[in-house]
């Protein structure tokens, strides 16, 4: 196979995705944009081409100080003129450079020259910052700048709020433009789609924005401060503000999940019972049954699992309060546990160097069938070719931007309520094994490479999907697929280990070592082929 040809990008690419990224916000989210970002972008647009090529090149590095002689690039031209020009309109400052960081710029060589009486040479580089910051005044940064330009980049919060504006979340980089323009990734066509802003107000955008920083303030906060700390730092915040708005509500269950998580961890059960009852994401319910339980609380347990039962978010936690309600009991291992001692066994000769999926496909094999370790990649990559035109419906407004890899509603309940009529649709198109059988074919040798969440492209999948189209019940298959349909988040995994196969004959069998634990999701998708004429079953392996 010829060497696939190298994509030059123009020496002001970075200009131009930026240029481009302000023009669609503008275009697209214009109703989310304040006086202030309004004001920016102005004045980013009177600064001459070099000063912006600058001031970008710098938002796209680390950090906001910077050494001039470490921003040499060829295509910027006029460094005094783009310095000045930054300056006067407060992109950055040259002046007042007196913070710790600024230390970082340099080597362990050049700090030890610069400030020779401090014996720096036989020191780690962290001890020497270390040094300095406990040091230092005034003059040792005077002394760093008399020698070196330092520059420290403004302007950094109202790009990000631009960026994420444009991305959704606060982790979009621009060298997504770059993965793309390369070849490195292939991305769907989105041209005929009418990209809608992610936020309906710019109250929900804001509130939305504030929810990212505070998760990564949350973060560094518990690296530096005590638990104590950090409850009297995050209880005022008012977290219904948040819970009002459909986007920022996903972020904020997020957050108040990964508190309660923190807490509960800090043995601060009640406070963390507090966040866990606020958030609606998997596993909050299942905490504070948890904690209620041990505290003796059981009639506020049984209505939270009560509650649960009619609408789980997911097989877990289903699991876990019907044994929970069944059995007063908050292990939920004691249905799966007996699950596994009640299942079929084969028997092997153990082997260190490969995993117990390989150890039964080569059994198998031996037994002259076909057998791959198929797991989630055959059912997701079926999912996601037979369900591909649905996937990207320009008729849905869950595209935003064209670097999208998938639709914002991918992995919400919404996903399946709004689609449902198109489901139905590709199950009455195809409804016949031959016909499914050929529009898997061609869908995947039309897309074959293009990125998608549910599919991933290798050599083996497509004979794969074509072998188990063929013995599975087309009925069985579909009712699968719009199951994964209706929460693909968590119906996206926990499939059988194994699919294997001879002449007409086939089975799908988790596989179970003897110290091995069978998971809620697992045990589910046994149940619910089973229950659809689809042969799958535990297996358990016995060394020997």
């Amino acid at each position: 196979m010829p060497e696939k040809e190298k994509i030059i990008l123009p020496p002001r690419y970075y200009l131009d995705y930026f240029n481009y990224l302000i023009e669609f916000i503008e275009k697209h989210s214009g109703h989310l944009l304040g006086d202030e970002d309004q004001k920016f972008i102005e004045e980013y647009r009177s600064l001459q081409t070099d000063a912006q090529c600058l001031f970008i090149r710098m938002l796209n590095r680390k950090g906001e100080f910077f050494r001039l002689d470490k921003l040499q690039y060829p295509e910027i031209e006029v460094y005094g003129e783009s310095l000045d020009h930054l300056s006067q309109l407060e992109f950055i400052t040259l002046d007042d450079i007196v913070y710790p960081e600024v230390f970082g710029l340099f080597t362990k060589s050049e700090l030890h020259k610069a400030f020779p009486e401090l014996g720096l040479k036989s020191m780690y580089k962290d001890e020497v910052l270390e040094t300095l910051i406990e040091v230092s005044d005034d003059t040792y940064y005077q002394t760093l700048s008399a020698e070196w330009q330092i520059i420290r980049l403004l302007k950094q919060e109202q790009v990000n709020y631009l960026k994420f504006l444009f991305f959704g979340h606060n982790y979009g980089m621009m060298t997504e433009f770059v993965i793309r323009d390369v070849g490195n990734i292939k991305l769907e066509n989105l041209d005929r789609h009418e990209f809608t802003p992610w936020f309906d107000t710019r109250e929900e955008a804001l509130a939305t924005y504030e929810l990212a920083n505070l998760s990564r303030a949350f973060r560094l906060a518990t690296e530096e401060l005590l638990p104590e700390e950090i409850l009297a730092v995050i209880t005022p915040i008012e977290w219904k503000h948040f819970l009002q708005f459909p986007r920022a509500k996903k972020s904020a269950d997020k957050l108040l999940l990964r508190i309660g998580e923190y807490l509960e961890k800090a043995e601060l059960t009640d406070e963390a019972l507090t966040f866990y009852q606020l958030s609606e994401r998997h596993p909050a319910r299942e905490r504070s049954i948890r904690i209620l339980e041990k505290s003796g609380r059981i009639d506020e347990a049984r209505s939270i699992a009560e509650e649960a039962v009619s609408k789980p978010f997911n097989a877990t936690e289903l699991l876990f309060v019907n044994d929970f309600l069944a059995k007063k009991s908050v292990r939920n291992y004691r249905t799966t546990t007996r699950r596994i001692k009640e299942s079929p066994a084969i028997e092997v000769i153990p082997d260190s160097t490969i995993n117990v999926e390989q150890l039964a496909c080569e059994y198998f094999i031996r037994e002259g069938y076909d057998a791959i370790h198929s797991e989630n990649y055959l059912w997701r990559g079926l999912f996601g070719l037979v369900f591909w035109d649905v996937i990207f419906d320009e008729n849905q407004d869950s595209f935003h931007h064209p670097l999208q890899r998938q639709p914002s509603d991918l992995f919400d309940e919404h996903f399946y309520t709004r689609r449902l009529d198109n489901l139905h649709a590709i199950q009455k198109k195809y409804n016949t094994k031959q016909k499914l059988k050929s529009a898997i074919t061609e869908r995947y040798l039309e897309k074959e490479g293009i990125a998608n969440p549910l599919v991933s492209w290798h050599d083996s999948l497509l004979p794969s999907l074509e072998e188990a189209v063929q013995r599975l019940p087309v009925k069985g298959l579909y009712n699968i697929l719009f199951e994964m349909a209706k929460n693909v988040k968590y119906n996206s995994a926990g499939f059988p280990d194994l699919f294997i196969w001879k002449g007409k004959e086939y089975h799908f069998y988790e596989i179970k070592s003897p110290n091995d634990h069978l998971s809620a999701q697992q045990l589910f998708w046994i149940d619910f082929m089973q229950r659809n004429k689809i042969k799958a079953e535990i297996l358990r392996l016995n060394y020997i």
